[in-house]
């Protein structure tokens, strides 16, 4: 009985350090630094990888604020609108009657290669969560 004991002794033990190593913490997005990009939004790096690249990323459009088109290359990208309404194109070329409006919830999903775009924050502030999928990561959602 005793070996049995100190088994269940160890295993309380090592069930205990688990949980109290295993806690999510929030994060509070008042208190983030932010950085401006592509002269207008400003940015805040949740996340790296290794290489101290980018992988997850709040991004913050004012009311009236306009990205020209970019991010042609730069891996499989996900976009989350967090809130407000994006006005969004695809493509080099900047086109009012291209423009889609995606509001909070909505996904986008930029490609790997040739996914040039433009975004704007047309009717207030915007809010965006970008994931950065790289090195050959693929899309298995449609």
């Amino acid at each position: 009985m005793k070996p049995i004991y100190h088994v269940l002794i160890a295993l309380a033990a090592f069930t205990g350090q688990c949980s109290a190593q295993a806690r999510s913490t929030p994060i509070d997005v008042d208190s983030l630094t932010y950085e401006t990009v592509h002269d207008v939004a400003e940015r805040s790096i949740l996340a790296k990888d290794a290489s101290n690249r980018p992988l997850v990323v709040l991004l913050r459009l004012d009311d009236g604020d306009f990205l020209p088109p970019h991010g042609a290359q730069g891996g499989l990208r996900l976009l989350t609108v967090l809130s407000g309404e994006l006005s969004w194109g695809d493509g080099d070329e900047v086109d009012p009657n291209a423009e889609r409006i995606f509001g909070p919830g909505a996904i986008l999903v930029v490609p790997a290669e040739g996914g040039e775009h433009w975004a704007a924050a047309r009717n207030g502030p915007v809010v965006l969560q970008v994931v950065f999928v790289r090195d050959g990561g693929t899309l298995t959602a449609r």
